[in-house]
């Protein structure tokens, strides 16, 4: 018993000095990294196994999985360059007199846990597990409060014939959305969505419709 008590102690003991080690060399932004990559496993398997316990697996979806995680990391790579490139920038740049620390890459990261984690909980449900709704709400409103602090969703401005400004919600950008928040964005922009939408439908039918532009917005192209 004695032993077993001594594993425990020098077990716990290593651990936190590896966490230790670990904050101080990448602090609470290498956490992130670590979350994130936790929540990117996480979804790929509990995706797998959803889709298993529907006998709807296979190893070509799997592999497209995969790839959507690698190109997720992709822009993780992008966020983090455009970060040391905008720090470097304004540190040597005379005359600005400005300072900058990391701002991409952790609301990069946060916005996408929150989407991994509803998803992670979207698979849940389907593997049968009751999820809910206040936790899938809370896992929305996070992803939403991520989105506002980097500017939301990109509206793509012109003008009209009578040259007042008009704008569209960029369909790359809605595509990153889930079928349900596609569906409750066409609801509160006042559109009619039909039973059994299909998802390229809502995004089309979404970046067709005009929104207000402020009169101090720039086109854009």
């Amino acid at each position: 018993m004695e032993n077993s008590n001594n594993t425990f102690l020098a077990a716990k003991a290593a651990i936190a000095a590896v966490c230790g080690a670990f904050t101080a060399a990448f602090g609470w932004l290498g956490w992130l990294v670590v979350a994130w990559a936790v929540c990117m496993v996480l979804d790929w398997l509990s995706g797998s196994a959803a889709a298993a316990s529907r006998g709807e697996w296979s190893s070509a979806v799997a592999r497209a999985g995969i790839w959507h995680k690698a190109g997720m990391l992709v822009v993780v790579v992008v966020a983090a360059l455009t970060d040391a490139v905008l720090s470097i920038a304004v540190a040597n740049l005379p005359g600005l007199g400005l300072t900058y620390s990391s701002l991409i890459l952790p609301v990069v990261l946060v916005w996408y846990i929150f989407t991994e984690l509803g998803s992670i909980a979207e698979n849940a449900a389907e593997m049968g597990a009751n999820v809910p709704e206040w936790l899938l709400k809370l896992l929305a409103a996070g992803k939403s409060a991520a989105d506002k602090s980097a500017g939301g969703i990109t509206v793509n401005t012109g003008k009209n014939a009578d040259g007042s400004p008009m704008g569209h919600l960029e369909a790359t950008q809605l595509d990153e959305l889930k079928t349900e928040d596609l569906e409750q964005l066409a609801i509160d922009m006042g559109l009619t969505v039909q039973d059994g939408a299909k998802r390229a439908d809502l995004i089309a039918q979404i970046s067709a419709e005009p929104v207000k532009v402020p009169k101090d917005s720039k086109s854009q192209g």
